[in-house]
């Protein structure tokens, strides 16, 4: 099958595109967590080229589609590799929207040794390799505990902007700091909801059901099934 190269090809670009996301989004953390702005370099040089693989992938994926005129099963497989890599773009919007917090939060003094800010990108970090990894598979399995996973990283989200709002109240001087503090948390938080949403268009290609904005029970299973 002579689109199966292609197919190939496009998968190991998104992949490559992911890491220098990932490695974005790690990195515009690590500037905030270790008040340097040395790792906000890594987030500026790769910022561009993640930007440009969205642009050739995009065009490689539509072309492909064009030329082959692919089959049912191949089809669903471009169209979500589309997707997916504008999510992953998407991805470098927001590491690049947490730089531009960052170069104003290490201007000031620390605010406090940052806990909860690192594991929270910790989290979100394996959920979007891991929907990678299921997107390649299918691991239906895989992408429910994906999507369970969100959840802590929304507790660790409230749980930041609960302890933001008691430093600021404390001193109006740590307002300006807190609230950046709090967008950066946001923008992690949008990250998770991507990786969550990577995972449920794997369960939906499998099985086809659509898991978008349901709760899922201990086992993995739509409540309202």
């Amino acid at each position: 099958m002579l689109i199966k190269p292609k197919l190939d090809e496009i998968r190991d670009n998104l992949i490559k595109m992911a890491e220098m996301s990932m490695t974005m989004l790690e990195n515009a953390v690590k500037a905030i967590v270790e008040h340097n702005p040395e790792p906000l370099k890594i987030v500026e040089e790769l910022e561009p080229k993640v930007d440009e693989m969205e642009v050739e992938n995009e065009s490689m994926i539509i072309t492909t589609i064009a030329r082959y005129q692919p089959e049912a099963k191949y089809l669903r497989i471009l169209v979500m590799d589309l997707f997916v890599n504008r999510d992953l773009e998407r991805i470098g919007d927001h590491a690049e929207n947490i730089k531009e917090q960052a170069e104003r939060i290490i201007e000031k003094p620390k605010l406090k040794e940052y806990i909860d800010l690192p594991i929270m990108t910790e989290i979100t970090l394996n959920m979007v390799k891991d929907a990678i990894k299921c997107l390649e598979t299918l691991d239906t399995e895989l992408a429910r505990d994906i999507i369970k996973r969100d959840d802590k990283v929304d507790a660790l989200n409230e749980q930041i902007i609960r302890e933001l709002y008691t430093y600021m109240v404390e001193d109006p001087k740590n307002i300006k700091v807190g609230i950046r503090l709090i967008t950066v948390a946001s923008n992690i938080e949008r990250v998770a909801d991507i990786a969550t949403n990577l995972a449920e268009e794997v369960i939906y290609m499998k099985e086809g059901k659509m898991l978008r904005h349901q709760e899922l029970d201990e086992n993995g299973n739509s409540k309202e099934n």
